[in-house]
């Protein structure tokens, strides 16, 4: 009697067989997560639309693009020994909450957002404390909230570094002033809460939109000519008086995902209280190397902006990086950028430089 074969897969084959699995799941993980980054692009475009469109809304209702943000008054704004001691320190996200469908927020606000009322109280702290002080229920309670519209989706989460004063340490911004001077060029300077003890009052709600500065406004006459929409205490109309290189020519809003300012990674982050003006002149950075106070973002190919217009683009990361040392080192790309971002350089814009 003749014994039946049996048939078996040799080592070979049966290597052969795994290797051919795990190409097949490499390509299925790899083919995911392009779908899913698609998905996070239509969500990113749509949320900087919809900042857009609420920014044109205030505008109709006012005549008028709302404050870029409220630091240190006009005559302040280039001294960095007195100008912490004046101003609001808020940004100008509160006002569009109204048009963003969150109208019921915005009324618990304790904020004067008159562009023209320069105090000592900032939006984050209770009087009589002029100086650090416990924090505003009010105001804090509202910035607490998370609110989806401000959120980047392929931008990480991560909980802020807390109770670590020093300027090496996190937490979150709660103001920023960008600003121009013949002694340091372009310039950002923050108020920071690293929280300390106060535990009922972390973490605030991030951003990572923020409104265009460029290069800040100042006396710098390299780098004034840059002034974007939204530097500080500015009330500018879409007309050609308030953006005389046109709306579809200016950066109006952009993405932001950097973690550190002189910290570690995902140290830091911008509470959406600050969402006002952010300087360009970083250039345009890629997220996980990206410092806080650039525009960024972890899309593979460049950086959203909405421009003024209210029409969405993808500008490429390009050439656009500087590193804030030598004028020699800045790049055409650079230069295209900032062109984008100032609102009356009144120069030829290159978009196909930079954009997608």
């Amino acid at each position: 009697m003749k014994a039946a074969n049996r048939r078996a897969f040799t080592l070979v084959e049966l290597l052969v067989v795994l290797a051919i699995i795990a190409v097949l799941i490499g390509m299925l993980v790899s083919a995911v997560m392009k779908v899913r980054e698609a998905a996070n692009r239509v969500v990113c475009v749509n949320q900087l639309r919809q900042l857009g469109l609420a920014a044109h809304s205030y505008h109709t209702s006012y005549g008028r693009l709302p404050p870029g943000y409220l630091g240190p008054s006009r005559g302040n704004e280039l001294n960095l020994q007195t100008m912490y001691d004046e101003g609001q320190w808020v940004g100008h996200f509160p006002l569009l909450l109204p048009y963003l469908e969150q109208e019921s927020l915005f009324r618990q606000l304790r904020i004067d957002f008159n562009s023209r009322v320069v105090t000592p109280r900032k939006w984050f702290w209770s009087e009589p404390a002029l100086g650090p002080g416990p924090p505003d229920v009010n105001n804090y309670t509202v910035a607490m909230q998370s609110l989806k519209m401000f959120r980047c989706p392929s931008a990480p989460d991560y909980t802020p570094e807390f109770n670590n004063p020093t300027p090496q340490g996190g937490g979150s911004l709660l103001g920023l002033h960008v600003f121009n001077d013949l002694r340091r060029g372009p310039y950002t300077v923050g108020w920071k809460d690293e929280y300390g003890t106060a535990a009922r009052f972390r973490p605030l709600g991030r951003t990572n939109y923020m409104g265009v500065a460029g290069c800040g406004a100042g006396n710098d006459p390299i780098f004034n000519k840059y002034e974007g929409v939204y530097t500080n205490r500015t009330e500018h109309s879409l007309g050609t008086d308030g953006i005389p290189d046109g709306t579809s020519n200016t950066l109006l809003y952009g993405e932001t995902c950097g973690s550190y300012w002189r910290s570690r990674f995902q140290s830091k982050d911008i509470s959406w209280m600050a969402g006002g003006g952010l300087g360009t002149y970083l250039g345009l950075q890629k997220g996980k190397e990206a410092t806080l106070i650039s525009f960024s973002s972890y899309h593979p190919s460049g950086v959203h902006f909405c421009f003024a217009d209210a029409s969405v683009r993808l500008l490429r990361f390009g050439n656009t990086q500087w590193d804030h040392q030598r004028m020699q080192d800045l790049t055409s790309d650079w230069y295209v950028l900032q062109q984008l971002a100032g609102r009356k350089d009144g120069e030829v814009v290159n978009l196909l430089a930079l954009l997608d």
